[in-house]
């Protein structure tokens, strides 16, 4: 189409959309005994990292194997990649790092949308000559999903025998736990169709093409899908407050279950 000279829309048109990635990155802490510790660490090149073979550990849980399905997730160790040395947590990763203490491992999720939507449109205001009029576009959405990924970080690579009872992994789990959530896309879904209407301003002449509508279309969904990702967000950081980065169990009263509850109200 030729979008110099757009074309009148029809009343209704699909939009298909994948987008909306968001980057977070959770951490964990150990205790270290030496000086040198002090402080964040330089990143190092990605070459420089090196995956942990599934194959060459012990078989998991099925419920952890079909978790790191779920969240694609992959395990690596050494230098820490760039996409890591984002702030950890407010005040930045530096007040994280009290005395004798350093980064164990992280991890890191990326989160994304799917979605079709079937638009239709009317104006609001009849009278042509308006210098402005107001386009209200109503939106079925249909084939909405959230997909993630998932990149734990070891500074140290963990004993292949005791992996899946190891205390760091089994912390950085309950992270990608938290982003694999399927009441989160649930949530997605219901803010969707609570939210299933926008209106647009046009100028007079100007008529409703699909340069204007998708790109309205997205930018909404877009809004939305941030409520999740910040979501998300503020359960890493609720876990990594209640268990200290894994150092400590739950205070009685918490739990996985109860953080996944946290913030309920995006």
């Amino acid at each position: 189409m030729d979008l110099t000279h757009p074309q009148p829309l029809p009343d209704a048109r699909r939009t298909v959309a994948k987008g909306g990635l968001r980057i977070a990155v959770a951490c964990c802490l150990f205790f270290s005994l030496t000086s040198a510790t002090l402080g964040d660490d330089a990143a190092g090149p990605q070459s420089d990292l090196h995956t942990i073979d599934l194959a060459d550990l012990p078989s998991p849980p099925a419920e952890i194997a079909e978790l790191i399905e779920r969240g694609n997730v992959r395990f690596v160790y050494g230098p820490r990649p760039e996409s890591m040395q984002s702030k950890l947590l407010p005040g930045g990763s530096a007040a994280a790092l009290r005395k004798g203490r350093r980064l164990a491992a992280t991890t890191e999720y990326r989160m994304g949308y799917h979605y079709r939507s079937r638009n239709r449109w009317k104006f609001v205001n009849q009278n042509r000559e308006a210098d402005l009029r107001e386009v209200r576009i109503g939106m079925r959405f249909s084939d909405v999903r959230l997909e993630t990924e998932h990149t734990v970080w070891f500074r140290k690579r963990p004993e292949s025998e005791t992996f899946w009872t190891d205390r760091l992994v089994l912390h950085e789990l309950d992270h990608v736990r938290i982003s694999v959530d399927p009441l989160l896309e649930k949530r997605f879904r219901d803010l969707l169709r609570s939210n299933a209407s926008i209106t647009l301003s046009m100028e007079r002449g100007e008529t409703v093409a699909e340069s204007r509508i998708h790109p309205a279309v997205d930018s909404h969904v877009t809004e939305l899908f941030s409520r999740i990702s910040d979501l998300v967000d503020i359960r890493y950081q609720e876990l990594d407050r209640l268990t200290d980065h894994g150092l400590k169990a739950f205070p009685e009263g918490s739990s996985l279950e109860s953080i996944k509850k946290f913030s309920s109200k995006p």
